[in-house]
């Protein structure tokens, strides 16, 4: 544990590798316990942070951006309901290996994201693009939605 301390003693490759992938299990732990804890807390908006989902809250909107590489734009369904985002991908890929004839490969892949959203988005003006294996949705803010700044008084 201490080897790399006491002069001349350094750590070897694999327990370099072993203390790597203990710490992204550690992170891989921290993230999943901050999500859970948010979740917990109905704070579903910073819930997927963290999880290849950010959120942005501006001023005039909401920007979302997810990362969800692998789909074609045609394959991502983006929808506003009932005062949730969802996000969703699925595809499916069948094809036969070259050479004898004989082999058969097959890849699945699904993304499904939900997140609330406050009253007063504007659901008309809702844009998505996606990119890069990147999908970004902004979400404009009807003047219900903007915050206002709350005068305090003293007494």
């Amino acid at each position: 544990m201490f080897k790399n301390l006491i002069p001349g003693k350094h750590q070897s490759d694999s327990e370099m590798m072993e203390a790597d992938s203990k710490n992204e299990l550690a992170q891989f732990r921290a993230n999943f316990d901050r999500m859970l804890s948010n979740l917990w807390r109905g704070d579903w908006d910073d819930a997927w942070n963290g999880w290849g989902c950010e959120v942005q809250d501006a001023e005039n909107e909401i920007v979302v951006r997810a990362e969800a590489p692998g789909f074609e734009p045609e394959e991502i369904d983006v929808r506003l309901s009932a005062g949730r985002l969802v996000i969703q991908a699925e595809h499916k890929t069948e094809q036969e290996t070259p050479g004898n004839g004989s082999g058969h490969y097959s890849s699945y892949g699904r993304f499904y994201r939900a997140m609330s959203v406050p009253a007063g988005i504007e659901a008309d003006k809702i844009e998505a693009s996606y990119k890069n294996g990147v999908l970004e949705v902004h979400l404009p803010k009807g003047e219900e939605a903007k915050s206002r700044r709350i005068a305090v008084q003293a007494k």
